[in-house]
């Protein structure tokens, strides 16, 4: 599921010939009650460190995982406070070995930004798929705002 990319993740790896063995969908969660509603996001969460967080970024990529009955996800969501300014992404990752997040910030206007966050889910999510020498499928979750 993506947010700001609005579908650029699930777009990059559609245009991958073969994408049919590995992705089985995504959604544009742009607002927080989608992220809640589809994905499962905690609202205390929501309500308490934000869509922009470590947190919510782990619960995005578990509800994508579960959502797609995949073996890896990936989300990412984005910020625009002063904790977290416009550019910085939170990339999260969830696996049958749980979940994980990282932060980034990526220079550059919108669009720079989100082609930057795309490629780097795109990474991450190659690098887990690595780690879980997973031969299953895979789907995408991923927030920018």
């Amino acid at each position: 599921a993506e947010s700001c990319t609005a579908g650029m993740v699930a777009s990059t790896i559609a245009g991958v010939p073969g994408a049919s063995d590995v992705l089985r969908g995504g959604a544009v969660t742009y607002v927080n009650e989608v992220k809640h509603d589809l994905l499962g996001v905690s609202q205390d969460v929501l309500d308490s460190v934000g869509a922009v967080s470590f947190a919510c970024a782990c619960q995005m990529a578990e509800g994508a995982r579960h959502v797609f009955g995949s073996s890896l996800a990936v989300s990412g969501p984005g910020g625009g406070t002063a904790e977290d300014p416009v550019g910085t992404v939170y990339i999260g990752i969830a696996s049958r070995d749980g979940s994980r997040a990282e932060r980034c910030h990526f220079e550059g206007d919108r669009d720079d930004v989100r082609a930057a966050a795309c490629r780097r889910a795109c990474e991450c999510l190659l690098s887990a798929a690595h780690e879980l020498q997973a031969g299953g499928t895979v789907s995408f979750s991923f927030f920018g705002e």
